[in-house]
Order: structure tokens, then C-alpha cells, then sequence
């Protein structure tokens, strides 16, 4: 698995968040979809999320679902959702296809051993974009760097 440093943009963007147990965090994308079938609104780039972890529970966080949609929204009182016109990560360290490690926190680790061995400070949250290939996800973790060197 090679990392390498990337950017991640996306335009119109419906945003969903939810404090979770990690090993519950495919059962909010149901929920994301379902939401966009009743704003007459279609997906049209991968479903991804963020991850920061409870500072109280390693087993759990807080997640955001980011989901492409095909126009913008107007959104009055729906709770967790909200809309944002572009989501970007500038700057982020990718690993491709992380879902072949144990976990995406196994993922996550390997990608801050790559940066501590060359000098980039990372961001502690961390970014996958699920992309579906055949009826399964292939996930690639991006983790915003915020520094290299004496940058910072």
C-alpha cells in the first residue's frame, strides 16, 4: 500500500453527524441515503466520513458523513443534517484501498508512522471515501496534513 500526498474536493455536500460506536459506522450511511430519496435530490460522488475519536471511549466518536448530491439544499430544522456548498482537503496524506488493514484506526497508524518518519505533522482527524466497486466498498483514508518540517 503506497501513500501519497492528495487533495479531496466535493460540491454540494449534504453532512450528517452522529456520536457512534466505531464498528457501527456503515448504519448511518443507510440513513444519509434514506434522506436524500425524501429531498428529491440524487448521490452523485462517493459516500465518505471523518472520525474523531471520544476522548471518554477509544471504542467510539464522533463521525460526519459527507454525501455529493446533484443540487444544492435548503435544509430548516433537520437536526443533525446540514449542507455545505464545497467540502476540500487541500492537503492530506492518502492510503488507497485501507480496508486492507485490520481497521481504519490500523489504517490511520500506519499513515502517522509514514509522516513521523518524514517530518509532516497530521491532523487527528481522519477522512474515508467509500468507494463502491461491485457491490463492495474499496475505502481510501486521507488524513489532512498541517505541516511539514518547519511549516506549521
Amino acid at each position: 500500500m503506497e501513500i501519497e500526498m492528495a487533495s479531496l474536493v466535493f460540491e454540494n455536500v449534504l453532512t450528517y453527524e452522529v456520536e457512534q460506536k466505531k464498528a457501527d459506522w456503515q448504519d448511518s450511511i443507510y440513513m444519509l441515503e434514506d434522506f436524500t430519496l425524501n429531498k428529491d435530490v440524487y448521490r452523485n460522488g462517493p459516500i465518505s466520513f471523518s472520525f474523531v475519536e471520544s476522548s471518554t471511549d477509544e471504542k467510539s466518536g464522533r463521525f460526519t458523513y459527507y454525501l455529493p448530491i446533484s443540487s444544492p439544499v435548503v435544509l430548516s430544522e433537520e437536526g443533525d443534517f446540514s449542507f455545505k456548498e464545497v467540502f476540500m482537503l487541500e492537503r492530506a496524506l492518502l492510503m488507497r484501498q485501507a480496508d486492507q488493514e485490520l481497521d481504519f484506526y490500523a489504517a490511520y497508524e500506519k499513515v502517522k508512522s509514514y509522516a513521523n518518519a518524514r517530518g509532516i505533522k497530521l491532523d487527528d482527524t481522519y477522512y474515508c471515501v467509500l468507494l463502491e466497486v461491485y457491490g463492495d466498498y474499496i475505502i481510501d483514508l486521507y488524513v489532512p496534513v498541517i505541516g511539514q518540517g518547519d511549516e506549521g
